[in-house]
């Protein structure tokens, strides 16, 4: 079966952003159950997907029994038993909330019927645990046909202005825009919260992420439960066909942060089923970060 292009094009486009909107949402009232956790974890808990509901749902893993740990927790991080692993309970309830600065990293590619129709990629660095998304971002797409970019836009956001260019139109001009919803504080255990919660299907294990030492977590997230997370976001995947929940990935280090996470979801445009998967990590960790306007010289 062939995919028409413009099908996987305008389901790439739509998905992926919707996707990094959701990943980035501090406006988060609560951290659903995922699926999976005891009855009592919590009244949001929704009715558990089939295996076919996504393309990337997988069977239940043997549960992984948490490790104890050796000692108090400290604002600097879990504590390790013997073998260096660490409960990531501990280590979200006594993450750091001091602002720090990283090197984010985002891939969604947008696939049906085997075809891989688009991908949108973006790398930048970005401050977190700050009031708004400060940083300064390229986030390109490009058609599975070819290597020219259909959309490569820049934004840098100094914490009280966002400013943007078109990088597909050379000489292009920054324009500035309030900070508005685009500049929504990003709390990235939102999704770690509810993988906690889920009990031991959830909990995969100690891996090495990103050459650091990780816990990592995953576990399918209803429609229900993502509506608990973010409502708009949940409309936005029922307007698209995208009503059968996310599968949710994280891997976490000892001092609480999200050293990576992957979401894949499937919804129908014009009759096809489009799977659509985003993948971020995060690196090179450092103190906050200054993002200035950029100059007219800059803007070449």
């Amino acid at each position: 079966m062939t995919i028409r292009r413009t099908t996987l094009t305008a389901a790439a486009a739509l998905l992926a952003l919707s996707a990094v909107a959701a990943c980035n949402d501090g406006d988060a009232q609560s951290a659903p159950t995922a699926v999976g956790a005891p009855a009592t974890a919590s009244p949001t808990t929704g009715a558990t997907p089939t295996p076919a509901a996504t393309a990337t749902a997988s069977a239940t893993p043997t549960p992984v029994p948490t490790p104890t740990p050796t000692a108090s927790a400290t604002a600097t991080g879990a504590p390790v038993d013997a073998t260096g692993a660490f409960d990531p309970a501990v280590a979200l309830a006594n993450a750091d909330r001091t602002p720090y600065a990283a090197t984010e990293t985002m891939k969604t590619t947008a696939t049906a019927g085997g075809q891989v129709g688009s991908v949108l990629a973006g790398t930048g660095r970005v401050n977190y645990n700050t009031p708004t998304r400060e940083g300064r971002t390229e986030t390109k797409m490009t058609l599975a046909d070819s290597d020219e970019p259909a959309l490569w836009m820049e934004t840098v956001n100094t914490g009280t202005t966002i400013f943007m260019r078109d990088r597909t139109k050379p000489g292009s001009a920054w324009r500035a825009e309030e900070l508005g919803d685009k500049a929504r504080a990003d709390d990235l255990t939102v999704y770690v919260k509810a993988l906690v919660e889920a009990g031991p299907a959830a909990r995969k294990g100690m891996e090495q992420k990103n050459g650091v030492p990780a816990y990592h977590l995953g576990a399918r997230l209803t429609a229900a439960q993502v509506k608990a997370i973010d409502p708009a976001e949940y409309q936005k995947m029922v307007d698209k066909g995208a009503d059968g929940g996310k599968q949710i990935d994280v891997w976490i280090d000892r001092a609480g942060r999200v050293l990576a996470q992957t979401q894949s979801m499937r919804m129908t445009t014009g009759g096809t089923a489009v799977t659509s998967t985003i993948t971020l990590t995060y690196t090179d960790f450092g103190p906050r970060e200054t993002f200035s306007a950029p100059t007219t010289a800059a803007a070449g």
